[in-house]
């Protein structure tokens, strides 16, 4: 789908806003007498949260924890902001 005459980038500055906004599609714009396209080739990208399996094997066996425990831990994980694709059920 072409993109509007009126929504091309004419500046680097607003392409590259643009870019940011959605950097998984490139953007096109006119910059002086060229017309160019600016991608992400690499983004850089934080350590992601431990899942709820990482936790409960960090947390070693359960043998003897308490539900007070338990519900610590994944209450932890829950306010870090964990998530993860619910599994498919076959």
């Amino acid at each position: 789908m072409a993109t509007p005459q009126t929504q091309i980038p004419k500046a680097l500055e607003e392409a590259l806003a643009k870019l940011r906004h959605d950097p998984s599609h490139p953007v096109r714009a006119h910059l002086d007498e060229l017309d160019v396209e600016l991608r992400v080739v690499t983004a850089r990208r934080e350590e992601p949260a431990p899942g709820l399996g990482d936790r409960m094997a960090a947390a070693g066996p359960w043998e003897g924890e308490s539900t007070e425990e338990i519900i610590r831990i994944l209450r932890e994980g829950r306010d870090a902001g964990g998530n993860a694709d619910t599994p498919e059920i076959l």
